[in-house]
């Protein structure tokens, strides 16, 4: 079953946790666009070192991200089978294997690290930013407050529908691979159907809260920086600037 707790906002004390939400968001911009460059050995160690420091500092469980990227296994095999499909070349195959994971990796801390509220708040802000069709800024906070609703819905649906299935006699856990792919297939639909009636029956109000009442976060979204968001900045900046200097 998929456990709400392992993709939420986990309220500890940590320098990450006190980081601006629009500044992880950058961050996490400059790390898809330094994987997207041309490559580099010292930019890529230093890329994927400073995700893993990131996640260090966060003081979060390392199980935590490792369950995230258990649960993508079978994505990684996708993945390698496909580019030793194409012949590409080993060095490259675990190149692009480990980007991705630290992209998740990446992805998961900001989520741990980052109450919806925020996480909604800072995408917003980084949206109207670069809005050029003129839509508004609530309009914006609305939809991506849905996105985050939808998921917590659609985990709750599709463990109501593994409780039932289970007390059917029919263990999705023990199934082999095959077997669970067509699990999947046949319920995905009405998992997805009971998610939008669970949207739709939402009786509280969506303009801003983006996060339960008994799920506060210790801190609040701040328009002022402090001293870890721009020296966060400034490590991001600073990588792009060694690739237009170094590797261009």
């Amino acid at each position: 079953m998929l456990n709400k707790l392992d993709y939420s906002y986990n309220c500890e004390e940590s320098i990450i946790h006190r980081i601006n939400s629009v500044v992880k968001l950058f961050g996490l911009f400059i790390y898809v666009l330094l994987c997207l460059l041309k490559f580099n050995n010292v930019l890529f160690i230093c890329n994927i070192g400073f995700v893993f420091l990131l996640i260090l500092l966060s003081n979060i469980n390392i199980i935590k991200y490792l369950k995230v990227i258990w649960k993508l296994k079978y994505i990684l095999i996708i993945m390698y089978a496909f580019m030793y499909h194409k012949q590409m070349d080993f060095m490259n195959m675990n190149i692009i294997i480990f980007k991705f994971v630290f992209f998740v990796l990446y992805l998961s801390m900001i989520v741990y690290t980052t109450s919806r509220e925020d996480i909604g708040k800072g995408t917003s802000i980084v949206v109207d930013r670069i809005n050029i069709v003129g839509i508004s800024f609530k309009s914006i906070t609305t939809f991506f407050t849905n996105i985050l609703v939808f998921v917590d819905n659609f985990i709750d649906s599709y463990n109501e529908i593994f409780i039932i299935e289970g007390i059917k006699g029919k263990v999705y856990s023990c199934s082999n691979l095959i077997d669970k792919i067509k699990y999947i297939v046949i319920n995905f639909k009405i998992v997805l159907e009971d998610s939008k009636e669970k949207m739709n029956n939402r009786k509280y109000d969506m303009k801003y809260r983006m996060y339960n009442k008994d799920v506060k976060s210790k801190y609040k979204y701040r328009n002022k920086l402090f001293i870890f968001d721009y020296v966060y900045v400034i490590l991001n900046v600073a990588m792009l600037v060694f690739y237009v200097l170094k590797v261009r």
